[in-house]
Formats: C-alpha cells, sequence, structure tokens
C-alpha cells in the first residue's frame, strides 16, 4: 500500500534519499519523537494507536541514474532520478515518484501485536 508521495535537490547533480522505518500498532503509548514531524500524516492515514521508530538509512542517485536503498528493518528499494530531481522508488511491484514537498509512505508486512511495519521515503 502507498500512500502518499518530500524532496528537494541536492548540490552536485544528485539527489540525497532518506528512509525513516517505523512500526505502527494499536498498542496504547506515545509516538517515538522522532516520527512526531510525519505523526499526524501517519495517524491519519494509517489509524493506528502509536508508532515506533525502527532506523534510518540514505542513498544518493545521480540526476539520470538510478541507485538502490537499504532500507531500516531489510529489503531494499529501487532508486531512479530524472534530470529534475524528481526519484521513482519502486518497492515489490509498487512504484511512486518523489517530488520536492510529498513523502512517500510504503507499508510493509506484520510487525508483531497485531502492528505493521513501514517507511517513509524523502528526497532532499
Amino acid at each position: 500500500m502507498v500512500l502518499t508521495p518530500l524532496a528537494s535537490h541536492a548540490a552536485g547533480g544528485a539527489t540525497s534519499v532518506r528512509a525513516i522505518g517505523f512500526t505502527a500498532s494499536n498498542d496504547r503509548g506515545a509516538t517515538d519523537p522522532r516520527l512526531a514531524p510525519y505523526e499526524a500524516v501517519l495517524r491519519r492515514n494509517l489509524r493506528f494507536e502509536s508508532f515506533k521508530y525502527v532506523g534510518e538509512s540514505s542513498a544518493s542517485v545521480a540526476r539520470g541514474g538510478s541507485a538502490s536503498l537499504s532500507l531500516p528493518g531489510g529489503g531494499s528499494v529501487k532508486l531512479e532520478s530524472d534530470n529534475a530531481g524528481n526519484v521513482r522508488v519502486q518497492r515489490d511491484g509498487n512504484v511512486v515518484t518523489v517530488s520536492p514537498g510529498r513523502p512517500a509512505v510504503f507499508m510493509g508486512g506484520p510487525a508483531g501485536n497485531g502492528g505493521v511495519s513501514g517507511v517513509i521515503i524523502m528526497a532532499n
């Protein structure tokens, strides 16, 4: 499930892509403060009670080039940049273009306690 496609352009003609892994569950409790900038969007779209930070990773992709980004918690996504610096992100057959000001959220499989895993993808 892909929810929403954040990006600005890095210096030097390359785009830096960042992945923030999280788990979502219906366990009551506070959301991890590292996810605070994304909590409203996550709650509105996922309808879970709490979100736990898993980790971060990043990669750089040259304009017009491609790269792979290893995800926190396992797996990877394929990245393809166009000449304008937008990045196509492909995971498990789902493709979304990450463009300025629009993060993308990919959902994964079960994460225990009835929760699910996910990853927020941003480009800078």
